[in-house]
């Protein structure tokens, strides 16, 4: 059961991440851009290409919350885990330097960490529910 939810928390997580950021950058694209002023395009093209990109950072983030899924700071590991990776992203999109986004690159490149931030946070009764205090003390309760 662990791997599953392991698997589930992890998919929501990644889905909402890739659904937050399009919504973010195709806004600002659509808002603040001169060559993007098409907002379902724009939102359909940042959903693929963050679905796309961000597996490798899924399959990190699952890894993170497997070798911790036992700890008391299991949602500040996975909160450290999903701001490392998402400006690992970030980085690598600043850093492609194309000439169509080159006024935009800081804003979508902060955009991937916030949706990623927020995603984490919408999960945090998941991951509160998981830590082993939480368990201890339910436990706790009902031997009373």
């Amino acid at each position: 059961m662990r791997f599953f939810k392991s698997i589930f928390s992890t998919f929501t997580i990644c889905v909402l991440t890739a659904l937050l950021n399009a919504l973010l950058s195709a806004t600002w694209l659509w808002l603040f851009s001169d060559e993007y002023n098409q907002w379902p395009v724009g939102f359909a093209l940042t959903l693929v290409f963050t679905l796309f990109f961000s597996t490798p950072g899924m399959f990190v983030f699952w890894l993170v919350l497997l070798a911790n899924w036992n700890k008391d700071l299991l949602f500040q590991y996975l909160l450290k885990a999903g701001v490392i990776i998402s400006s690992l992203s970030s980085l690598f999109l600043f850093l492609l330097n194309d000439n169509g986004l080159e006024r935009q690159q800081l804003f979508l490149s902060l955009s991937i960490v916030i949706s990623s931030i927020a995603s984490i946070m919408m999960h945090f009764t998941i991951f509160k529910n998981i830590s082993p205090n939480k368990i201890s003390n339910n436990d706790a309760s009902h031997n009373q």
